[in-house]
């Protein structure tokens, strides 16, 4: 057994702890996102009788409890800003700001997919004018949020050693 390496047993940073953080968040967000969106065989018709849709009530389930999760983190960060070291402090300032549009995005893609799951329960009309203005509401946060996540990324690298 080799003993000549040393051990890290530094705890790690916060602002490892926060981005790993978002990256679950965001993985969680996208799974959602590409259930309802991403074109699928089973999802086309005469299939989509045979198989189940997506489940379009726990989407909405989750982009809450996401949305719980993103205010945790930010309080999270306020609560632990100060024992954060200065190099971090600018990565974790910009962070809040990414998690008010991840929190956004999370509630207008819960409202697309209340408008799909309203639609398989034959709820509401078929508005293709209501169902248009919900996707444009939702793509105005996702440019904010890849916009705010831009900026978390260029911070997140500068804390990366060359």
């Amino acid at each position: 057994m080799d003993t000549s390496k040393s051990k890290n047993t530094s705890p790690p940073s916060l602002a490892f702890i926060v981005f790993n953080n978002l990256k679950e968040l965001i993985k969680a967000k996208n799974a959602a996102h590409e259930s309802i969106f991403k074109l699928h065989w089973k999802k086309m018709w005469p299939f989509n009788l045979l198989w189940p849709q997506v489940d379009f009530l726990r989407i909405i389930r989750l982009m809450k409890e996401l949305e719980s999760h993103a205010q945790d983190q930010k309080r999270f960060i306020a609560s632990h800003l100060k024992k954060a070291e200065k190099v971090e402090l600018e990565f974790l300032n910009v962070v809040p700001a990414y998690l008010d549009a991840f929190i956004t995005s999370c509630n207008e893609l819960s409202k697309v997919a209340q408008f799909k799951q309203d639609k398989l329960e034959k709820k509401e009309k078929r508005s293709v004018f209501l169902f248009n203005k919900i996707l444009k509401s939702y793509e105005n946060a996702q440019k904010r949020l890849v916009q705010q996540g831009a900026l978390v990324h260029i911070h997140w690298q500068s804390l990366q050693p060359s």
